[in-house]
């Protein structure tokens, strides 16, 4: 066990990402879906973004799952399952549990029905359970984690595992069965150090922390949560945070920690404006509040959140009713209301179970015995009203102190995304002056190859022819010349660039191909669609780029690679120019792109210049360099 907690916190080490970069490189991906008109792209696209703002924001997660459901088209490898479960966690999560069990036995329907792979049905099942459990409802929540479980066994599926073993610890600590629930809570830890989903990673360690604090064991509880709260808090997920935080605050309760409350209570409440005031983590927050406020003796207060839970009909509730009546009983017997205390009793009575009832008449029988300082009471609720009326207008100064601060973080977000667009600018105009300077020298080089040195040799030549007497030697050495002057002349050209007046891109480049020296074993090919293209309406600084961009590949296909095919594809479109290059050799890529190779730098500088993509793959024994260029 220790060796698995030790894991799981080098876990969280490393885990976090930079989630503005995500979130960009996800609009990206629809942006780009949306222009190819792809529906699948589309449909994957949102359901990307869909999951990013899964726990961050529910309104936008059930609006791109909504918009990708539109999109998406029903099999079981696309988006359309995913689509469907995450619509239904964001109504698990607002509280409308009515809804969201709907969209879950729909999806598991469909699910059934496409003959998905079981790990996603365990998942749904899971969910199925959770849902159940918070509409207290145990008997058919643990009815969907049976099945849930007959179809994970023999399966090495850990973020289903650790899903199905957090919630079922869950269902046991809700019962009071405190020890079971540990245990599952610490099977569920060990198997999220093997998962991939860090929210599943965040839920486990969560709920294990929750739960070793129910068992009196504070301090493990409090290093198991602190490592989860910072990863949440870098990764902008509020859910989690705020989760993290209330789980820290009972267990501060427990220590009688109330510095260490404060602090967190004024954390959570900046929290509480990002989240829905139904969702499972505000109602988890306001429950442990209550609870706190009725320890410092401010039991009016304590009571509204009580009272505003119960005026919900209990939607994302984590207290079972006949709980939260009693807890209301005890706030009111404090305040000596013995005809509400009474009340609340009687209520709990009615709603808990045979366990419960011989502890709720005999509080019932110690509330009415206080029954005649009802009067003093009045005077309570008096002084609450005042108080509340200045907390009404301390609340207005807030919300004029956010407005400023939301007009403030606008101005600097505009600024930053103008420092962005200029750094970009200057990046694009360094591109250009790299490729400018490099192919004036490659013509300078040319031009003295070509006038230099392949007349130096022809001179040197005739000498030889004059010189020497020997007919069989000054052949050999005429032959020698002429051979590298023949070289020499082939790299000039090499090094001149194509006139796009009198030749087309492609005529171009089936130029080259022909003149280019091929080991034996090697084979180019060469194709373009459509049949029709007209390719006389390219730019010519675009298929000049392009033709550089051909010529720079293959001379790295042949001088690095043992490849016996090499095939070069031209798709030209509407708005869009795409070229493929592939050979078949997938060894260890030659030069990366990343890498150091000064010509695959100068590959990546020219697509930058042209505002295109570069790809690079190995997929099926094929090295693959795909680029898309936009043509406006």
């Amino acid at each position: 066990m220790k060796t698995a907690f030790s894991f799981f916190f080098s876990f969280l080490i490393v885990v976090g990402v930079c989630a503005q970069d995500e979130l960009v490189s996800y609009r990206d991906e629809l942006s780009r879906a949306l222009k190819i008109r792809n529906a699948d792209s589309i449909a994957t696209a949102y359901c990307h973004l869909g999951e990013y703002y899964a726990y961050r924001n529910s309104d936008s997660t059930r609006y791109f799952c909504q918009e990708g459901l539109k999109f998406a088209h029903r099999n079981p490898d696309g988006p359309y399952l995913y689509l469907l479960n995450n619509l239904a966690d964001t109504y698990t999560a607002s509280g409308d549990f009515e809804q969201a069990s709907h969209l879950l036995r729909q999806t598991l329907a469909e699910g059934i029905d496409l003959r998905v792979d079981t790990s996603f049905q365990v998942a749904v099942l899971t969910s199925l359970g959770v849902v159940y459990r918070r509409r207290e409802m145990p008997d058919s929540a643990l009815y969907y984690y049976n099945r849930g479980f007959d179809l994970l066994k023999g399966r090495q599926a850990y973020d289903e595992e650790t899903h199905l073993l957090t919630s079922i610890a869950v269902l046991y600590a809700n019962t009071s069965r405190i020890e079971e629930a540990e245990q599952y809570a610490r099977r569920a830890v060990e198997a999220s150090t093997r998962c991939e989903d860090i929210d599943m990673v965040f839920y486990a360690g969560n709920t294990a922390g929750s739960i070793f604090s129910l068992n009196g064991k504070y301090e493990e509880a409090v290093k198991q949560i602190y490592p989860l709260l910072d990863v949440a808090k870098r990764q902008e997920k509020p859910r989690f945070v705020l989760k993290g935080i209330t789980y820290l605050l009972g267990i501060f309760r427990r220590m009688n920690q109330t510095d260490s409350i404060d602090h967190y209570r004024a954390e959570a409440e900046k929290l509480i404006p990002l989240l829905s005031e139904n969702s499972a983590e505000v109602q988890g927050y306001r429950e442990i509040l209550y609870q706190i406020l009725a320890d410092m003796g401010r039991y009016r207060e304590s009571l509204a959140i009580q009272k505003q839970m119960m005026a919900t009909d209990g939607l994302a509730s984590q207290t079972p009713a006949d709980r939260l009546y009693l807890y209301m009983a005890r706030n009111y017997h404090a305040l000596q209301e013995h005809a509400h205390a009474a009340d609340c009793y009687e209520q709990a009575y009615h709603v808990a179970d045979s366990l419960h009832k011989a502890a709720i008449e005999t509080e019932m029988s110690e509330f009415s015995v206080k029954y005649q300082t009802y009067e003093k009471e009045l005077e309570i609720a008096r002084l609450n009203e005042m108080r509340s009326k200045q907390e009404v207008r301390i609340l207005q100064w807030i919300l004029v102190a956010f407005a400023a601060l939301a007009a403030l973080a606008v101005t600097l977000i505009g600024y930053l995304f103008h420092r962005r667009r200029m750094r970009k600018e200057e990046e694009l105009k360094v591109a250009q002056s790299y490729i400018e300077g490099m192919e004036r020298e490659r013509t300078r080089l040319a031009k003295d190859l070509h006038d230099g040195i392949c007349n130096d040799l022809l001179g040197v030549g005739m000498q030889v022819q004059a010189l020497l007497s020997d007919g069989e030697a000054r052949q050999e050495v005429l032959q020698l010349l002429e051979r590298i002057r023949g070289d020499v002349r082939y790299i000039s050209h090499e090094l001149m660039p194509p006139k796009f007046r009198y030749v087309t891109l492609v005529e171009a480049v089936e130029g080259y191909v022909s003149q280019m020296l091929l080991p034996p074993s090697m084979h180019v090919t060469l194709l373009q669609k459509p049949d029709n293209a007209d390719w006389g309406r390219l730019p010519d600084h675009v298929s000049y780029e392009v033709y550089r961009i051909v010529q720079e590949l293959l001379s790295n296909i042949v001088r690095h690679s043992v490849a016996s095919e090499v095939r070069i594809e031209f798709l030209l479109e509407a708005h869009r120019l795409s070229l493929k290059i592939a050979d078949n050799d997938d060894t260890p890529l030659k030069q990366p792109i990343a890498g150091q190779g000064i010509g695959l730098v100068t590959v990546a500088e020219r697509v930058k210049v042209l505002g295109g993509v570069l790809r690079q793959t190995s997929k099926d024994g094929w090295m693959q360099f795909m680029m898309e260029i936009p043509l406006h």
